[in-house]
């Protein structure tokens, strides 16, 4: 829409992405006369998705990815969207292994088989606890021989060459 001389509006929002939509429909819906421009043909920002001519939904400026952990943001986005469930995993191929990045212990059976693994695994939960994230220096660090190999495996394979790639 053009905005005509002399069209009185409380707000003038350039850009519908995200963040435009959402101050537009706010401010709107606690009574004010909101006006939007928009450089493109279709609202949504690079989030926008369409129908190609064989009927499957496109990602017109590539893949994107929500999340919140904040219901009320969810609940405000989920009066206008559909959702579609998306589990993210971030893997590497070492060796031949495909292998979950962050390393963490259920990466260790992969990468040392299940008895080795099972064994290094207890060994990391009683030095360090269940669920501690513990850095790659400081397992480097320990007196543990086994602690050492993993922090060498983990350096050696996932900072050093996959990060250089």
């Amino acid at each position: 829409m053009i905005m005509t001389r002399g069209e009185k509006v409380d707000t003038l929002i350039i850009g519908c992405g995200f963040a435009g939509g959402v101050v537009a429909r706010v401010l709107a819906e606690r009574g004010e006369k909101v006006k939007i421009i928009e450089k493109r043909n279709h609202i949504g920002g690079n989030c926008y998705d369409e129908y190609d001519e064989y009927g499957v939904l496109v990602h017109k400026y590539g893949p994107h990815i929500f999340h919140t952990n904040n219901k009320e943001v969810f609940d405000f986005l989920s009066r206008f969207t559909k959702w579609y469930d998306y589990q993210h995993e971030v893997v590497g191929d070492v060796y031949g292994k495909i292998i979950p990045i962050p390393f963490n212990l259920n990466t260790l059976m992969i990468v040392f088989g299940e008895e080795r693994g099972q064994s290094l695994k207890q060994e990391l939960i009683d030095t360090y606890g269940e669920n501690a994230r513990v850095p790659i220096l400081e397992l480097q660090k320990s007196s543990s021989k086994g602690i050492q190999e993993v922090a060498q495996y983990v350096y050696e394979n996932i900072f050093l060459k996959y990060t250089m790639k």
